[in-house]
């Protein structure tokens, strides 16, 4: 980004928050109800005015932090939900110091378990009624996933697959113990790394699929209506599947080797 597009942004920022807290004063002057745009606007025309990052990471963070915990004291000073936001004010100036090494293994191991544990301590001793950490927990999993598998896309399908399987496994056993629904994500997940490894296969993929096809069937057959059979009528026609890639496109294969 050159340097007249960070002024333009920057300038930009400012005159937006000057024009949004003049209609604030004007409108209403008893609440300041632009207190959450002024401060996102502030942080943006920070970080395109500033040329050193590190320094603007910081000073981000920091009106992040004082915006987030003025709006708690003044609305609802009874619950500080502030806390909330302070793992991501504190990674994000961390990620940007350390630079491009952010995208090494270690660091993003290291990173995303200090703003895992944050959450997970949040949730233990703050507010205990859900396990609600289990959802960033599961979205910064992705971070050293993608940067150990990055180069590696059938390895990287298997463990983001795993991953999202667990992550429905446990929220499955959380939420609704008595329903098995982590079948309907499990089934469209494993597509993923199906499609990868057997992409040059197909009669293969049509085999392992079709097989797979059917066993969701008579899963959410058993689990839902068990005194009715309904899942062989989708499953004949899943069997056609690998019967026409087996006479359209295998043994044709087979017969042009034999011809060459």
């Amino acid at each position: 980004m050159n340097k007249e597009l960070q002024n333009f942004l920057a300038a930009g920022c400012m005159m937006t928050g000057i024009f949004l807290l003049g209609v604030n004063l004007s409108i209403h002057s008893g609440y300041l109800f632009t207190i959450a745009p002024l401060a996102v606007l502030t942080c943006a025309s920070s970080w395109f005015f500033m040329q050193n990052k590190r320094r603007a990471s910081v000073i981000t963070s920091v009106i992040l932090m004082g915006t987030c915990i003025t709006i708690n004291m003044l609305e609802s000073p009874d619950y500080w939900w502030f806390v909330y936001v302070l793992p991501i004010a504190v990674c994000f100036p961390i990620v940007v110091w350390i630079g491009s090494s952010a995208k090494s293994r270690t660091a993003a191991v290291l990173i995303s378990i200090l703003f895992s544990a944050s959450y997970l301590l949040l949730n233990l001793f703050f507010e205990t009624r859900f396990f609600w950490s289990l959802f960033p927990l599961f979205a910064m999993g992705w971070w050293p996933l993608s940067c150990s598998f990055a180069h590696l896309p059938k390895r990287f399908a298997f463990a983001g697959s795993f991953w999202i399987i667990l992550f429905f496994m446990v929220l499955n056993g959380i939420t609704t113990p008595n329903y098995l629904w982590m079948i309907h994500p499990t089934f469209a997940v494993l597509w993923w790394p199906l499609s990868l490894y057997f992409a040059k296969k197909p009669f293969r993929f049509a085999m392992i699929c079709a097989v797979m096809t059917i066993v969701y069937l008579v899963s959410v057959n058993y689990l839902t209506t068990p005194n009715r059979i309904w899942a062989v009528f989708p499953a004949f026609a899943v069997l056609w599947w690998p019967l026409s890639v087996y006479y359209f496109i295998t043994v044709p294969k087979k017969r042009n080797h034999f011809r060459t």
